[in-house]
């Protein structure tokens, strides 16, 4: 390169980085945080940028001492932005094309050459010929620390094999061990003379030291393709591994609970799974990825086959449908998720999910009386004459029984019911008009999430639950006795009288009831112990569904993007 041509190039350069503090000094000036000074980028930050600059240009990326510390910067920038509330179609995009994995693994890289963090070169595996059995064998010599190997075995016709290896486990690291080598020896035993009980000993013993391995090499290799996306998962059940009698390792069994968020890193296996625990909840997150315990799960046609038994061996009432059983119960054991972050224009839909009693209700009213600008709800149909004082449009959508009965007939109600002999409902067009108007909040009865829980909606469902029955009863009784008008708020009967004992245990059972079947629907939960401290719980969720990505079905991410 010329003299004029490296000029020319580093005056690009500086005005990548000009147009950068130029937009940084725009979204000031947007966002009413005008600074006293324009924006300005540090010396560092500058020459990360001209790094950026010249990788999109030519393709080729010079490695400073800046470059280590660009994938901190760009997850600061990721959390500063996201933890002020405030939206921008522009950053969301830069925050998606920041979080791209091609993008991330460019600038993982750069802070691995300029950090010299490179893998060691390692020997290749020694080959040998036993004397014995006369075959080529490897001799593979593994020292770890306070961890097993990471590997199962299998017995088959008396000969012991590498059945599994467990994504990043010692064996897997070591990249000299595969699924299908045979055994020969462990740390010079003979495996003949052993049984599989004392192999597996071994080698999943919890302690430093070395364990060396005569094996005879697969005659291919059966390893997960580690190049493959990986899978994120909501488990929906609740699985104990050491207490399965069908795992082949309970050693290396992960458990977890329905709604937690799973990665899937290997499934070459018909019947097990290999995956890691990212957290619960839509906002489940890894503090540390590298730490997290990778474990072995029931693939889905195993836990299927286990579901399907379990629910013909229930008892049934006479009439063929069982009696402990719900009509409700998942036709699934994993559900493929996504994290989906917020987008403008798009109001998701808060779903409140609890018993009859248990205040879902009043945390709704008092958020829209509260925020009125901020917040909506639907308003019913029904086919019962208007009152005095009623408005069309505000109080009820008032028609007739026969307009009704269609719009039932036609799949355009919510929900629906009927009481002394008029037709109440909610109508799906009514809940897209509240998503025009505002955030909308609704309590639907359970039966409605399935129709709800579509990309078109994109509900966030929060279960309100309710707390144990001493404080339920010592909370509404406070409420009971509070004066007319407190805190600015008017009195509601449904939520300041009294209940007896056997309403709070009727609330308290049907809450239960209502996680047992709907759980693995729940984006999260509140325990409503007070109704203050649940509304500002409720109002901090709702913000953060706003500005944070959340898990959500993979589907609705996939009709998004094709829209």
């Amino acid at each position: 390169m010329n003299n004029g041509e490296g000029k020319e190039s580093h005056n690009d350069s500086n005005n990548f980085v000009g147009k950068f503090e130029a937009i940084l000094h725009t979204l000031f000036e947007e966002y009413g945080k005008k600074p006293t000074t324009p924006k300005s980028l540090t010396e560092d930050q500058k020459s990360i940028a001209r790094c950026l600059q010249e990788l999109v240009s030519s393709g080729e990326l010079k490695i400073d001492k800046a470059a280590s510390e660009t994938t901190s910067l760009c997850d600061g920038f990721i959390g500063e932005w996201e933890s002020t509330g405030i939206k921008s179609a522009a950053v969301q995009q830069l925050i998606a094309l920041l979080n791209r994995p091609h993008v991330r693994g460019v600038l993982i890289s750069a802070e691995d050459i300029s950090s010299n963090r490179y893998l060691p070169k390692l020997p290749s595996v020694p080959f040998e010929v036993d004397e014995d059995e006369g075959i080529v064998v490897k001799v593979v010599r593994i020292v770890k620390r306070d961890e097993t190997l990471g590997a199962t075995i299998r017995n088959d016709h008396g000969k012991i094999y590498i059945a599994r290896l467990i994504a990043g486990g010692v064996a897997a690291r070591s990249a000299c061990i595969q699924e299908g080598d045979r055994i020969l020896e462990v740390n010079g035993l003979p495996t003949s003379d052993l049984s599989i009980d004392d192999v597996a000993r071994i080698l999943n013993r919890v302690d430093k030291g070395t364990v060396t391995l005569k094996l005879v090499p697969a005659e291919m290799s059966m390893r997960a393709d580690n190049g493959t996306p990986h899978v994120y998962l909501r488990a929906l059940f609740d699985y104990k591994g050491k207490e399965d009698d069908r795992h082949p390792c309970p050693e290396v069994a992960l458990s977890f609970k329905r709604g937690d968020i799973l990665e899937l890193l290997a499934c070459n296996d018909d019947h097990w799974w290999q995956a890691r625990r990212i957290g619960s909840g839509a906002f489940a997150h890894c503090e540390d990825m590298k730490a997290s315990r990778i474990g072995l799960i029931p693939s889905e046609a195993l836990q299927m086959t286990k579901s399907m038994s379990e629910i013909e061996q229930r008892p049934t009432d006479g009439r063929g449908s069982s009696r402990s059983g719900s009509s409700h119960e998942s036709e699934y054991v994993y559900e493929s998720v996504c994290r989906l972050s917020p987008r403008d224009g798009i109001s998701r839909i808060i779903v409140l999910v609890g018993p009859p009693g248990v205040g879902r209700n009043e945390l709704k009213r008092r958020l829209l009386s509260r925020y009125p600008q901020r917040f909506s709800t639907t308003v019913p149909h029904t086919t019962r004459p208007k009152r005095t004082g009623e408005v069309e449009g505000v109080d009820y959508y008032f028609t007739e029984r026969s307009v009704m009965e269609k719009m039932i007939y036609s799949g355009q109600m919510l929900e629906f019911g009927e009481f002394r002999g008029n037709l109440y409902g909610t109508a799906l067009c009514s809940v897209r008009d509240a998503q025009q108007a505002g955030i909308p909040l609704i309590t639907p009865h359970p039966l409605a999430l399935q129709l709800l829980r579509t990309h078109e909606f994109l509900p966030f469902i929060v279960f309100i639950q309710p707390p144990d029955a001493a404080t339920f009863k010592n909370t509404r009784v406070v409420n009971a006795s509070l004066p007319r008008g407190s805190s600015g708020q008017s009195r509601n009967a449904s939520v300041t009288r009294m209940f007896s004992d056997a309403e709070i245990e009727q609330i308290i059972n049907g809450g239960a009831t209502l996680y047992k079947q709907y759980g693995h629907l729940f984006d999260a939960i509140i325990i409503n112990k007070d109704l203050e401290e649940s509304t500002t719980q409720l109002l901090h969720l709702i913000s953060d569904v706003e500005t944070k990505p959340t898990w959500v079905p993979l589907s609705w991410a996939t009709n998004l993007c094709s829209e």
